[in-house]
């Protein structure tokens, strides 16, 4: 937590802002907030840091002690395997946090200019099964003294309760534990209308879309958004070609779809999304989630998420354990991540239909969506066209007649270095991607392309390509 005060992984944080920073996972259901409890001193010390900030700059940064920092980074290598082992073993301890912690989370979401959703301890019972809200309610009267503006939460994959803690807790009962919770925001003024989301349900197989109707039909009207989760394949045993796949790939459509039918047979209208996500379960696949490779499975989760209505796509994990982070243990940002970033400053909110002709849709995998209208090079009317060539070979795409004169900017991704695919550094344009220093970004350069030009894609590649002035009609 005391890492979360970097320089350098609020720049990156923010770099992917507006949007939203989930405290949440499996941890969740086995925090305890303890008010009076003292901050350890790394808390301590990064709060005293807080403290000193100049009223006027909140996010200013004053850097820790850097014999502190160092140790720090030594031991996250070892709460990494702790962490993991809970995992393998799914056994897990009860682990406290503080106000210091709170404090430290909180404004780490907003210096990184994110929405904070908080996830609540939703395995606390008492004997007749239902959800013991007291822990919660020391979190809320703390985080409303602080004014702290967030959203919230209650349990991780429900779906799994009983494999990770012994206890069962059926649809129903759910729903009205999130009904209680509800009722419990609705009586502190700065959470009246706050947002709360849920039941973030894993992978919609039968056992889990019973659990998810059922909650549906006994809370559903409570909450803001649907969450579920879903996650392509067992990071013990994914494969190199499973990330490549299109069959593996087209699996996410008919889970999409699932979760659609429950939602609208019981709470139609609802706002689905997907509350966490990544290539690979079980902290992702070795070797392989953290590499070029895994850009696949995200450009293409992110293309159909949007296509199929999801408004809202939380990756797993921004900064952690396991190998599906967006940024690594030395704050070094992975290919997932300068992916992100790029699809956040080209691609728009509203979808375009495309087709494809003379290739198989299925491997070469083809959006178009508006130019993002806050991208300050573009204008209105611009369209943004993103594809992922799963061919062995350099595959073009040729654009319709009415777009052929014009301007196309390519901001192609490939992998850096002898281990190609499997690299952990990418390049734009033929540039490495590297932070300049830990306050800045690098700039996202296009290429311009001549009016006439075909798009190409080599082998096992993915880009974008911002077609300008297309004066689409969808767009203005």
């Amino acid at each position: 937590m005391f890492l979360e005060s970097s320089l350098k992984l609020q720049t990156l944080a923010r770099g992917l802002s507006p949007g939203f920073l989930r405290f949440g996972g499996t941890k969740t259901d086995f925090l305890i907030f303890d008010p009076k409890k003292e901050p350890t001193l790394e808390e301590k010390i990064c709060s005293d840091l807080l403290v000193k900030q100049d009223a006027a700059d909140v996010c200013g940064f004053r850097p820790a002690p850097l014999d502190l920092i160092e140790h720090l980074e030594l031991q996250w290598p070892f709460q990494e395997l702790l962490i993991r082992g809970e995992l393998d073993k799914k056994k897990h301890k009860n682990t406290t946090i503080t106000r210091s912690t709170l404090d430290i989370l909180y404004n780490f979401a907003q210096c990184s200019e994110l929405h904070l959703i908080f996830g609540l301890n939703a395995l606390l019972r008492t004997r007749s099964s239902q959800w013991d809200s007291s822990n919660a309610r020391f979190v809320l009267d703390y985080c409303d003294s602080q004014k702290y503006n967030m959203s919230w939460e209650l349990g991780n994959e429900p779906n799994s309760f009983r494999l990770k803690s012994g206890i069962h807790i059926d649809g129903f009962q759910l729903g009205q534990d999130f009904i209680q919770l509800r009722h419990l925001l609705s009586n502190y003024s700065y959470y009246r209308n706050s947002k709360l989301y849920g039941p973030d349900v894993g992978r919609p197989r039968k056992q889990t879309q019973r659990l998810l109707r059922s909650f549906l039909k006994s809370g559903g009207k409570v909450i803001d958004s649907i969450t579920w989760h879903h996650y392509y394949v067992n990071g013990r045993s994914a494969t190199r070609e499973d990330f490549l796949s299109p069959d593996v790939l087209d699996t996410f459509i008919a889970d999409v779809q699932a979760v659609q039918q429950i939602v609208d047979a019981t709470v139609p209208g609802k706002k689905v999304w997907l509350g966490e996500t990544s290539s690979a379960y079980g902290g992702g696949a070795p070797r392989l989630s953290n590499t070029y490779l895994a850009g696949f499975m995200w450009l293409d989760k992110l293309g159909l998420s949007a296509k199929l209505g999801i408004d809202v796509v939380m990756r797993q994990v921004f900064f952690g354990a396991g190998t599906y982070h967006l940024v690594d243990a030395n704050f070094e940002p992975l290919p997932d991540y300068w992916l992100s970033l790029l699809y956040k400053k080209l691609v728009g909110t509203k979808v375009l239909d495309i087709s494809l002709t003379g290739e198989d849709h299925r491997r070469l995998r083809v959006y178009l969506h508006c130019t993002n209208e806050y991208h300050p090079k573009y204008r209105d009317g611009d369209v943004t066209l993103f594809a992922l060539n799963l061919y062995n070979s350099t595959k073009y795409l040729q654009l319709p007649s009415y777009l052929s004169k014009k301007t196309v900017d390519e901001y192609l991704l490939l992998p850096y270095g002898k281990e190609n695919i499997l690299s952990r550094s990418v390049q734009l344009n033929g540039h490495v991607l590297k932070m300049l220093d830990d306050e800045t970004l690098p700039t996202l350069r296009e290429k311009p392309l001549s009016p006439g030009t075909s798009l190409g894609l080599p082998a096992f590649s993915y880009g974008f390509f911002v077609i300008r002035n297309a004066k689409a009609i969808a767009c203005i």
